[in-house]
Order: C-alpha cells, then structure tokens, then sequence
C-alpha cells in the first residue's frame, strides 16, 4: 500500500486528483484538445462505436499522442465516476440492527476483506495501467514518427516522381533533338554531295569552255593567217595587175609600131588581153579569198567573244558554288567514323 493512500473511495478520490492535476499541468495551452478528446470520446459511447485511439483521431482531428493522453485521462475520469458510483453504501437500519446484535464486527471484517481484496486488483491494475501508458505512450510517439516520416517519404516519392518526370521529358526532347540534328546532318550532307557534284559539273563545263575558248583563239588566229595570206597575196596581184597594165600601155603606146607588124601586134594584144582575163581572174578570185577569210576572221572573233564570256560566266558560278560548299562544309558537322 502507498504511503498517504487509503483503501476504497479515498484512494481512488487521492488518485483521480493526482491524475487530473498532473494532466493540468502538462496540457498547459492543449485545454481545446482536451476538449475534442472528451467530446469524441462521449460522442463515440453514445454512437455505441469503438472508443479507440484511431477513432478518436479521427473524430477530434488530432494527433496519435494528443488522442491516447487525453483518451487515458477520459476513461480515468470514467473509471473514477464508475468507482464513485460503487462505493460501498451506508449502513442499512437493518445491518445496524443486526450490529447492535453482535453482528457489526462481522460485517467489519467483511468490509475489511473486501477493500484489501479490491486494493491489492487496484495496485495491480495501477501496474497494468501505468504500463499500458507507457506503451501507448511509446506507440503513439512511434506513431507520430511515422506519419512524419511517411509524410517526408511522400513527399521524397513525389519529388521523385516529378524529378522522373522532367528527366523523362528531357530525355525526349533530347532523343528529338538527336533525330532533328541527324535530319539536318543528313539534308547538309546531300546538300554538300550535290553541291560538290555541281561544281564538278562547273569544273567540267569550265574545261570544256577552256578548250572551246582555246579552240576560238586558235580559229580566229588561223583566220589572222588566212587573211594576212590574202592581203598578201591580193598584195602581189596587184603589183601584177600594175605591171600588166604598165605592159598594156607600153605595148599600147608602141601600137603604132605594131602597126607595122600588125600580126606580131595581133598577136601580142591577144595575149596581152589574155594575161590581163587571166590576172582579172585571180584578182576576183583573190578578193573572193580575202573576203572569206575576212567572213572566217570575223566569226573567230564573235566565237572567242562568246567563248570568253562562257568562261566568266562559268568562272563566276564555280565561284559561288565554292563559297556555298565552304559555307556548307563550315555550318555541317564533321561525319563521325563509323564504327565496326
């Protein structure tokens, strides 16, 4: 038995204040959690539901501590009005009859066995309780551990799950960025293999220009011969024509002495005549050479004009295909080696 505690009644008065004012002092600002306790708890009886802990958390809107303590302390309360309520009563007028009869000391050492009885369930239950507390105590402190870290764990899965998400979209937009840049790598590729194949075209029809250009040079130069030949030789007829006609005036002048040996004159006029139709001949012949040559000279000069317009035109486009495959080559990637 503990010191300063009675039996029946007395003790459980001692021990409901000592509960109460311990429980006082500690709710200290929590009154209103109290007070949601006590009002699920009542309203959980009164529903005939389970008065457990989940329950009243549940109902109170509290935390698994907050509901065991004030859950203890309410059925403390409870425990201690059911004790008021079976307090042993007064003595009846017929017990006190009998007493007076010699029965009193009987019904004392009844009483006295009973309260021993009851006191020693009492500090066993006391035990029990005090144990219990503790492990609820203890339970509901766990709990609370655990909703916490439940709650840090939610949230680490949620960051999680949000951090998967933006890796996964990352990693599509980077798998979409990989396909555009290949795309792109393989349109700039074709672009450069026609570009390259153009230029070899220019670089084809720029010799074929060269060669045609060469080919008018050398036609227009050997016009320049042909003609510098013609002059010449349309030079030389002249001179032949002049002493043809400086013989026809002398052979003229001297007609008078033909006269004299007219068949010797006959004879050189004819053939005089017939040397000046045949100079006249080759004169009209070399003025149809000369201006042949003069055709062929002309012509030489429009092709080798057009052949040297070809090749700039064709050197001005090989030069911009040149800068457009550089530009090409600078703005394509490298092609990677292929690995076996």
């Amino acid at each position: 038995m503990r010191p300063g505690v009675g039996v029946g009644f007395p003790y459980y008065s001692y021990y409901y204040g000592w509960v109460e004012k311990d429980a006082t002092k500690r709710a200290g600002n929590n009154v209103r959690d109290k007070e949601r306790v006590f009002q699920a708890a009542e309203a959980l009886t009164a529903e005939g539901a389970p008065v457990t802990v989940t329950n009243v958390r549940e109902r109170a809107g509290c935390s698994n501590a907050t509901a065991t303590k004030y859950l203890r302390e309410w059925r403390d309360t409870k425990a201690a009005e059911n004790e008021a309520r079976r307090a042993l009563p007064e003595l009846p007028t017929a017990v006190s009859a009998l007493a007076e009869r010699g029965l009193e000391a009987l019904w004392g050492a009844a009483v006295e066995v009973a309260r021993a009885e009851h006191e020693a369930a009492a500090a066993a239950s006391d035990e029990a309780l005090t144990a219990v507390v503790g492990e609820a105590d203890a339970l509901a402190a766990r709990v609370d551990e655990a909703d916490a870290e439940l709650a840090q764990l939610r949230a680490a899965l949620e960051s999680a799950r949000e951090h998967a998400r933006s890796a996964e979209e990352e990693r599509s937009t980077a798998e979409k960025a990989r396909a555009d840049a290949a795309t792109e790598k393989a349109r700039m590729e074709g672009e450069v293999a026609a570009a390259r194949q153009a230029l070899d075209g220019v670089r084809d029809e720029l010799v074929q220009e060269r060669a045609t250009a060469a080919a008018a040079e050398r036609a227009r130069s050997d016009a320049e011969a042909a003609r510098a030949q013609a002059e010449g030789a349309a030079v030389g007829l002249r001179e032949s024509l002049a002493d043809v006609r400086s013989a026809l005036e002398a052979a003229r002048g001297d007609v008078a002495q033909a006269h004299r040996d007219r068949a010797t004159a006959d004879a050189a006029r004819a053939a005089a005549e017939a040397s000046v139709a045949r100079l006249e001949g080759e004169l009209s012949a070399s003025r149809d050479a000369l201006g042949s040559a003069r055709k062929q000279t002309a012509d030489a000069e429009q092709a080798r004009i057009a052949a040297i317009a070809g090749q700039a035109q064709a050197e001005g486009t090989a030069a911009g295909l040149r800068e457009a495959l550089k530009a090409l080559e600078a703005v394509a990637p490298t092609p990677e080696p292929s690995k076996s």
